[in-house]
């Protein structure tokens, strides 16, 4: 079996062909070095886009997916500014000439369901006296892929993944000039019940990186079929790594800046939530678990991991639905403003602790600065929702009602009393009517959501001062490669059967 002579540790490190303690010679030898890997590499990539997976090669298939790896781990081992001569292959001559084809078929066996089975090399069968189990299929192709898109020479391959455009099913295509999938075979293979974290990053490559993939993603009409794995890894946190969870908000951020998103998932009602086990939630619309998963998220994170960039990404998901809100379920409400008065009952202790103190210590003043920023983010998210949707969440406004003392308290801030304006409207055009209710013939509690439905339907648009969408876009980072580079090759570690040098790996 090649992958078991081919170790990654013992690939050589490009040499700079300026360095004069190199001698000609050396040099030579490189070159041809080079030449006989491009040789490898093209006939192995050759293999990998031809060769239909079937009963009688998986193996073969499984080598060859297994050598590119290892070819293109070179860097674990010498980490360098010149790139490595095997991934500077990839972009280059006859392999660059298998780009398209290489990456369309890596992308469609991802996707595509295989039964899997217990497989490894002969030698090591042959050693152990039996095969070791190695990842599913989709993971095997799905890692390869990302390996080559974050390559140092990636962004040939990047850019084609990028301009993938939608293959309707049935409809020919010519397979080495053209880069066309089926776009519903792609979006049903992340609506299984669980996400990886390679599937999770493959489809944030895909909702990033192309505009085509987005576009038919957030045209679909069952958007909670993508949303519920998603949120069930945010619900489950304690069993994922932190980098999942992080990219699991990121895509929920580029979600939900879609407007369209935004609104439409609250039309889609689930019957019932078998996993959430809080509570029994029977016909909650997947955008009220939506909001019921961010919020219990930040207060996971308030009280653990303590961690600014999960917060920020909640709190920015949060405000791109807010405009959008409707129909809020009751339990969704309640925990909403429960956790706004949270934030707000651990500021006040803090500001109180804090009071006639000149000198902060660093850590007082950074706590005191996240908490105002929280409760703004909070704030703004009540009063974009009534300026935009207020008539429709009778239940958020009997919520509000029901703590109104905890908004006033911030009519006299001197940062945040700009952000309870709207909200003291509404609640005192409600408080007007509960009074003259009162006196006539008593309020009860459903009496109150009457009131509460009565003011829906002459709602005081024109007592309120209007304030802009609350809109918040994730845009990737330059350097972003250097969050996932490390990221994936630890999931190539952890996935794979195959032998790593731990004690020589710098990359991290």
């Amino acid at each position: 079996s090649p992958s078991f002579f081919v170790t990654s540790e013992n690939i050589p490190a490009p040499l700079p062909s300026d360095d004069p303690d190199v001698s000609p010679t050396v040099l030579k030898q490189v070159a041809r070095y080079e030449t006989s890997a491009d040789e490898l590499l093209f006939y192995l990539f050759e293999y990998i886009t031809t060769q239909a997976v079937g009963d009688g090669n998986v193996e073969t298939h499984n080598e060859c997916l297994q050598i590119v790896t290892i070819l293109c781990s070179a860097h674990l081992y010498h980490p360098s500014t010149t790139p490595s001569p095997y991934l500077a292959i990839l972009s280059e001559g006859r392999c660059a000439s298998l780009a398209v084809l290489l990456v369309r078929t890596l992308l469609e066996r991802a996707v595509t369901e295989r039964e899997q089975v217990q497989t490894s090399s002969a030698l090591w069968t042959y050693l152990m006296g039996s095969p070791a189990l190695l990842c599913p299929y989709y993971s095997r192709d799905c890692l390869l892929l990302l390996v080559l898109l974050t390559s140092h020479t990636g962004g040939v391959y990047r850019g084609i993944l990028d301009s993938a455009g939608h293959k309707e099913p049935g409809t020919n295509t010519t397979r080495e000039t053209s880069f066309l999938v089926d776009m519903e075979l792609v979006y049903l293979f992340f609506c299984k019940e669980t996400i990886s974290e390679e599937k999770t990053l493959l489809l944030y490559t895909l909702v990033q990186g192309n505009p085509n993939a987005r576009t038919y993603i957030l045209s679909r009409t069952d958007t909670e079929q993508l949303l519920l794995p998603l949120l069930r890894v945010l619900y489950n946190a304690e069993c994922h790594s932190t980098h999942h969870l992080y990219m699991v908000l990121i895509l929920l951020l580029i979600l939900t800046h879609d407007d369209a998103f935004s609104s439409y998932v609250h039309d889609q009602i689930l019957p019932s939530v078998s996993w959430y086990k809080e509570r029994v939630l029977t016909d909650i619309s997947a955008g009220g678990l939506l909001i019921l998963i961010i919020l219990r998220t930040i207060q996971a994170n308030m009280t653990k991991l303590r961690d600014r960039y999960l917060h920020t990404n909640c709190l920015a998901a949060l405000a791109n639905l807010s405009s959008k809100f409707h129909s809020f379920h009751p339990y969704v409400a309640e925990k909403l403003v429960n956790l706004f008065c949270n934030f707000v009952k651990k500021y006040g202790k803090l500001s109180t602790a804090c009071e006639g103190t000149e000198d902060l210590t660093e850590v007082q003043a950074a706590e005191i600065s996240t908490l105002e920023d929280v409760i703004r983010i909070f704030l703004e998210v009540f009063n974009c929702t009534l300026c935009y949707s207020g008539k429709n969440n009778t239940a958020l406004i009997y919520e509000m009602l029901h703590k109104r003392e905890v908004f006033t308290r911030f009519r006299t801030h001197p940062t945040l009393s700009e952000h309870v304006a709207n909200i003291e409207t509404v609640l005192a055009c409600l408080t007007e009517r509960l009074e003259l209710k009162s006196e006539q013939e008593g309020v009860s509690v459903t009496g109150v959501q009457e009131v509460i439905e009565e003011l829906a339907r002459q709602w005081p648009s024109d007592r309120l001062q209007m304030t802009p969408v609350l809109k918040f876009e994730y845009i990737e980072e330059s350097e972003s490669n250097e969050f996932f580079v490390p990221y994936i090759w630890t999931l190539i570690f952890s996935e794979s059967s195959l032998y790593w040098d731990t004690s020589r790996i710098t990359l991290r």
